[in-house]
């Protein structure tokens, strides 16, 4: 946990461009440190083809072809200015109820906070001053303050959806039967795509098939079919821990904040992105999904996330998402994931999330 003078005393350094990482998600075998090797890991079983009759009749549509001599260049980085160092923590009850908002269910010493029945994140831990609870200006500004905003949807309504991984990348096996991530995050986004065409979206896939992907091409695609939304398509893992369950919802650390997750990479709440200039957006299309997919599936919220290492997020100019649709690691949720009646269910979430 940052402590709030630590973080306090950080902001004061202002936001600065990222120094370059070796970032990828979610890694199967951990990128070691310089001047150390790791034996590669042996290439998994090939996962189980999805039954074609499973899914919503529909044609196929095709990969974008990525062409790095004509697509758009990357969008430049610009620095968000976070509150003022002497800025006050702020009593969140008392704010809350003189704007209208839902009375969160919040308490020291927890980051996670429900708002609205939705549980969320925060960047650094509340604290009691006078009798009050209070939360740190950024929370205040990045979390709470975004709530009074309505969700714009773009003009016209385009959407990238990215099955995770592809190819050579599996992504983590599921604990029930000889499946992989990558066959899973396919097949919903497959379900999805003609659920979103009739409501009048255009979508776009970064994959159709079983195909290697990088992180940076599915960025370049989106950027290159000027996307409004891109949504992430993933499942979870925390093997040999089968006990976690549930859905978590992801977008980009904002600036000056701690990240909800951090894997094994460093935090550096200095830095800053492209897709940083879309924080409240994120956080307001993070909130749709996540209540929408919540209520489709009854499973287990863990809440809307935030963290810096996903490169699939970074690098976005546009609201950018990314969604964890259960454990594969977790029984009950890899029971589930293994049947076509759940991803169907998720496919319909993410849909009505987007009416």
């Amino acid at each position: 946990m940052w402590g709030w003078m630590v973080a306090v005393a950080t902001l004061a350094w202002g936001c600065s461009k990222p120094k370059p990482v070796g970032y990828t998600r979610f890694p199967q075998t951990l990128i070691p440190p310089p001047g150390r090797e790791v034996a590669a890991s042996p290439a998994p079983p090939a996962p189980t083809v999805p039954d074609p009759s499973r899914l919503p009749t529909s044609p196929t549509p095709p990969t974008v072809q990525v062409d790095a001599t004509t697509a758009p260049p990357a969008p430049p980085v610009v620095a968000v200015r976070p509150p003022e160092d002497n800025e006050p923590w702020t009593p969140i009850l008392a704010w809350c109820r003189a704007r209208g908002l839902p009375t969160p269910e919040i308490q020291t010493g927890s980051r996670a906070v429900r708002i609205g029945g939705i549980v969320h994140h925060l960047g650094f831990e509340p604290v009691e001053r006078a009798g009050a609870v209070c939360i740190h200006p950024l929370d205040r500004l990045k979390t709470f303050e975004p709530l009074l905003q309505a969700m714009v949807w773009p003009t016209p309504r385009s959407v990238v959806l990215d099955p995770g991984h592809g190819g050579s990348q599996a992504g983590t096996r599921s604990l029930t039967g000889n499946r992989f991530e990558k066959e899973f995050t396919l097949d919903w986004a497959l379900r999805l795509k003609p659920l979103l065409e009739a409501r009048g979206w255009t979508v776009h896939l970064t994959r159709t098939n079983d195909l290697d992907l990088s992180l940076t091409d599915r960025v370049r695609i989106a950027e290159t079919v000027r996307a409004g939304l891109f949504i992430s398509l993933h499942f979870n893992s925390s093997f040999p821990n089968t006990q976690a369950r549930g859905l978590e919802t992801y977008c980009l650390t904002p600036c000056g904040m701690a990240s909800t997750t951090t894997r094994i990479y460093a935090d550096d709440i200095s830095a800053t992105h492209p897709n940083n200039r879309h924080d409240d957006a994120n956080l307001l299309l993070a909130r749709r999904l996540h209540r929408q997919v919540l209520a489709a599936t009854g499973t287990a919220d863990r809440g809307i996330r935030r963290a810096r290492f996903m490169e699939v997020l970074r690098g976005q100019d546009r609201p950018a998402v990314l969604i964890e649709g259960g454990f594969l690691s977790n029984p009950d949720d890899s029971r589930a994931i293994n049947t076509p009646a759940y991803r169907q269910r998720l496919a319909e979430g993410v849909a009505r999330a987007l009416d």
